[in-house]
């Protein structure tokens, strides 16, 4: 479990934490000696990767999520795409499943500062290592709203001609909320609801990512990124009218400092704006300890029983 794994000295991912083979050891494995040296022989030849690759692959898998769903949302508002909030919230869950199952191996696919801190709150990294790599998720982040801006920027100024907004003024927001940072539906919730709103939805998917990508765990390996990805479409499905289902700083702040840059000025800092990372790495912090403290109890129960 996860205090296990801190304690032996293993980074704890979001994508995977080992490729096993599904066995125990090879002596366990079905297939013969051919198939044992096979896997023996693919563990000793496993890579091993810098931290500037591990770093390009955060930035890089943080980017994907950004361009993939934000993109989508985008495509919608200023590019009139019928499409409706299911398949965005599929957008989203894809994006995640995709940019996992790409940088997994290389950087561990933390791809949310909110995930980094929670894996740092539960030992599995050391705070030196993690703030890099959430330098590297927002800058990925940043990058891949600036492409959207690029693509769309057209749409938007369009949108703002015909709904009368006018670009850095109070209320501006309205015109890149959703698609760039996030602003709560006025009419469901105010700051403090939109806190416990963005908290739970990220204490419930960080759980989830403990528990799918423990290697003690009965979830076959290579269907961690998927999961994850449904796991984020349903959050996103659900929460998504209420708050925007952020869940992941960098995907608010990046693309918030892109429209702060791009005439928005002060005005890309909507009211509780802060939500939308204060509430991610609480939540996530939460999440990850709860199922630290489960499967804790759970590894304890089972040793008193032998």
């Amino acid at each position: 479990m996860l205090h296990h794994l801190a304690r032996r000295g293993v980074q704890v991912t979001l994508g995977t934490l080992a490729a096993t083979g599904g066995c125990i050891s090879v002596a366990h494995c079905e297939g013969g000696g051919d198939a044992a040296a096979a896997l023996e022989k693919k563990k000793k030849k496993k890579k091993t990767f810098s931290d500037a690759q591990k770093w390009c692959a955060e930035a890089l898998g943080t980017g994907m999520i950004v361009g993939g769903g934000c993109g989508t949302v985008c495509a919608m508002r200023y590019a009139a795409h019928p499409i409706g909030p299911l398949a965005i919230g599929a957008a989203f869950g894809g994006a995640v499943a995709l940019a996992v199952y790409a940088t997994r191996d290389i950087s561990g696919a933390h791809l949310n500062p909110a995930i980094t801190a929670a894996v740092v709150s539960q030992g599995g990294m050391s705070a030196a290592d993690a703030l890099p790599y959430v330098g590297a998720q927002m800058a990925g982040a940043t990058a891949a709203a600036g492409i959207n801006y690029a693509v769309y920027a057209k749409g938007i100024a369009a949108l703002e001609a015909k709904e009368g907004i006018v670009r850095g003024a109070a209320g501006s927001g309205a015109s890149f909320g959703g698609a760039f940072g996030m602003i709560p539906t006025a009419a469901l919730v105010r700051t403090p609801g939109a806190l416990l709103v963005e908290t739970g939805a990220t204490a419930a998917l960080a759980f989830l990512v403990f528990a799918m990508t423990d290697e003690e765990s009965s979830v076959p390996d290579g269907a961690a990124p998927a999961l994850i990805g449904l796991t984020v479409a349903g959050l996103a499905t659900q929460y998504g009218a209420v708050t925007g289902a952020g869940m992941n700083p960098a995907r608010d702040l990046g693309p918030r400092l892109v429209t702060a840059l791009t005439g928005w000025g002060a005005a890309a800092l909507s009211s509780g704006w802060w939500v939308y990372t204060l509430g991610p790495v609480v939540g996530a912090c939460a999440g990850g300890a709860a199922y630290t403290a489960l499967s804790k109890a759970q590894d304890e129960s089972q040793q008193a029983e032998q």
